[in-house]
């Protein structure tokens, strides 16, 4: 971490600042191994640039699982001649409205970054990004960004975060909070961080979407009981069967005109992402069927989490239904 992001931080158990001590620093100022500490003398390691403020997944192993495995899939620049070019911008774009959002000089966060695809386009538009992960995904982002010093990579907990009051510009989270034990506390943390005048962005699964289907609901099951004894063999077996044949076969049985076949299969039956790229599909499919929790909302239920976080000006992005973009006063 560059020590420039220190008043960022605070400690996630007294609410405290923090003092940063280096062993190894790099060339771009920022240290590699070293620690935070609490005037009370509680400490914090840093490693790999790293700041720890959780030493375990807890709920989240899957996911430091999947973006170990698939780092840089996602990223914009992995993609630019394929047929998923710019998708994350544009994805990012439409569920915190962000198209003509000016970014330069601003800092902000993201609850949940995963590997940093989206701090990747918050650095491209001019933006400081602070990205937060409990998994061990913090790695792969730490990686991404080895050479970037306007980056700063935090693992801890998102439902209580080590992030001063009113520290950031604006802050997002896509796709993370249903995969918590407590949605509506993560965002009112969130909220909390982002400093009065700024603006928040969410995104979580929606009741009656894809992730709700009863295929992902059975295969999720399923991978939760053999995942005791086979880990994530069968998650990313089936990940890349589906990726590689179920959805070719979905796609022939739409144009032979039994497109009731395939949609009771792609219901009931099958989980089957629908992306253009075989390597998105796999790794979508994955992150389908493998989290510990995964709930689903409406868009009354996020916008009750915003209302009661203090935000205003709520309005529903142009991504999906339970995608919601809020300003704090």
């Amino acid at each position: 971490m560059h020590p420039s992001f220190l008043p960022y931080l605070q400690c996630p158990k007294t609410g405290s600042p923090l003092t940063l001590h280096a062993d190894q620093v790099d060339p771009l100022g920022r240290v590699v191994e070293g620690y935070l500490m609490t005037q009370d003398g509680l400490r914090y390691p840093i490693h790999r640039r790293v700041p720890r403020f959780v030493d375990q997944e807890f709920y989240s192993g899957s996911f430091g699982y999947e973006w170990l495995r698939w780092p840089r899939v996602q990223f914009d620049s992995e993609n630019e001649n394929g047929p998923l070019a710019g998708h994350t911008t544009q994805m990012w774009e439409r569920i915190t409205l962000g198209e003509h959002r000016d970014l330069v000089g601003q800092t902000l966060i993201e609850f949940g970054c995963g590997p940093g695809r989206f701090l990747d386009v918050l650095r491209r538009k001019g933006g400081r990004a602070v990205g937060i992960d409990m998994s061990v995904a913090v790695e792969a982002a730490a990686q991404n960004f080895a050479h970037d010093a306007e980056v700063l990579i935090v693992q801890g907990d998102i439902c209580n975060p080590p992030f001063a009051t009113g520290a950031f510009d604006g802050g997002f989270t896509i796709g993370v909070l249903h995969h918590t034990p407590a949605p509506a506390t993560g965002l009112r943390q969130l909220v909390r961080v982002v400093k009065s005048g700024g603006w928040i962005g969410c995104a979580v699964y929606r009741k009656g979407g894809f992730y709700d289907l009863p295929s992902v609901h059975r295969y999720r099951a399923f991978h939760l009981r053999v995942r005791r004894f086979a880990g994530n063999r069968f998650a990313l077996i089936y990940s890349h069967v589906s990726a590689s044949l179920l959805y070719p076969l979905h796609v022939i049985l739409h144009r032979l005109r039994l497109g009731w076949l395939a949609e009771f299969l792609y219901r009931n039956c099958f989980v089957i992402v629908e992306h253009p790229d075989k390597t998105w599909r796999a790794l979508d499919t994955f992150d389908a069927i493998t989290p510990e929790i995964a709930t689903v909302h409406t868009t009354e239920e996020v916008e009750s989490w915003l209302v009661k976080a203090g935000c205003r000006d709520i309005q529903v992005s142009r991504w999906n239904a339970t995608a919601l973009v809020a300003n704090k006063p």
